[in-house]
């Protein structure tokens, strides 16, 4: 009787987190701006390393919170 009990919540919550998790992950980021591209953090990186993070052709810009980094480059 006491296993019976337990499987109802323990799948409730279960259910709770997945939902939260797909939830998150379908508000994807949007560009800054619309000419904007997606680039690798460590193309971002490189360009910083260069101190080429703005150029006669374009720019690279880095968005969102600490854990959650957004990396693109605009012409």
């Amino acid at each position: 009787m006491k296993r019976e009990k337990l499987i109802a919540p323990i799948t409730a919550v279960v259910g709770l987190i997945l939902i939260a998790f797909l939830s998150s992950s379908v508000k994807a980021e949007q560009p800054p701006r619309a000419e904007c591209v997606a680039v690798p953090k460590i193309q971002y990186d490189s360009a910083k390393k260069q101190y080429l993070l703005r150029n006669r052709f374009g720019l690279y810009l880095r968005t969102g919170r600490i854990f959650r980094r957004h990396y693109w480059y605009c012409h």
